[in-house]
């Protein structure tokens, strides 16, 4: 998220700052409201494994840790909420936005995703005994997710806005693929820093506009019906030819209309609802700037 606040002349909301990716700018002269921002979130009984300042003007990223995937969903919608209330109280304004400004870099809602066997601690997405490092039902999942991608997104991806973070060099991804450590691609294989052993997946390709609990809902039901079906991870992404992800809400749409596997999920009334309000959003598009300025002007 970013915040935003007057400018010195006092028309004009404007970011906070001007600092990149890890500056300490952000960190030290917005102290006290990180403070307040952690000590509202960890009453909640949420655990923030830390807060850092992002690549954007005023931008900063909350790491929540790990939870089940219901508490984790709730533990998204409590923290957006106090840090928006926290950053009001401190007179500033945070925004979600997947996009700004077209310049700089786009606010993003990653899930990190890794399961382990029923009664133990241990990490069953890894598997040191593969060539990958992923363990066959890891691999299943992934693939899983991969096949139904280009649907997925009108869940993670859920407005116009959304895609315009998408696209080479926004640390996303633009190809139905997967690579371990990569941020340009969607689905990233992550590393234990201590172990160097695979540890769980990324997607990137969510941001703050959607709705947790649907996102997290189809994305782990795609995951699960690969590992139902013991599909077989597809190569990992070193520059081949792979599939175009939709660039736009309305494509992702029409990919969603003929995933039957997602729309059982979803079930009939729902899915039909949720297909005509998003056409409808995706076709009273909004410039960039419309939507940055009315977002800005609500309480």
């Amino acid at each position: 998220f970013q915040l935003y606040r007057l400018g010195s002349d006092g028309d004009e909301l404007r970011p906070v700052d001007s600092s990149t990716f890890a500056n300490s700018a952000t960190l030290n002269e917005q102290e006290e409201f990180i403070a307040d921002v952690y000590e509202k979130i960890t009453q909640q009984d949420i655990n923030v494994e830390l807060i850092h300042s992002e690549s954007a003007p005023g931008q900063l990223e909350v790491v929540l840790g790990y939870e089940n995937a219901l508490q984790i969903a709730d533990n998204i919608f409590y923290a957006k909420e106090t840090i928006s209330a926290v950053a009001k109280q401190h007179g500033m304004k945070a925004l979600f936005l997947p996009k700004t400004s077209m310049m700089t870099a786009g606010n993003g809602l990653h899930f990190h995703y890794g399961f382990r066997e029923v009664g133990s601690s241990s990490n069953a997405f890894g598997d040191e005994s593969t060539l990958t490092g992923i363990s066959r039902r890891g691999g299943a999942f992934m693939e899983g997710i991969l096949q139904s991608l280009p649907a997925l997104l009108s869940f993670t991806l859920p407005t116009n806005n959304s895609f315009r973070r998408v696209g080479p060099g926004c640390w996303t991804g633009s190809t139905v693929s997967w690579s371990t450590e990569d941020k340009e691609s969607p689905l990233r294989v992550c590393l234990d820093l201590n172990s160097g052993g695979v540890s769980n997946v990324e997607l990137k390709l969510s941001d703050a506009t959607a709705n947790p609990y649907l996102a997290l809902a189809m994305v782990l039901a795609a995951g699960s019906e690969g590992m139902r079906n013991d599909l077989t991870l597809r190569p990992m992404n070193e520059g081949g030819s792979h599939d175009a992800l939709p660039e736009s809400l309305t494509a992702s749409l029409d990919a969603l209309k003929s995933n039957n596997s997602l729309l059982d999920t979803l079930g009939g009334s729902l899915s039909k609802a949720y297909i005509a309000v998003r056409e409808s959003e995706a076709a009273t598009e909004q410039s960039l700037e419309e939507e940055v300025r009315n977002a800005l002007m609500k309480s």
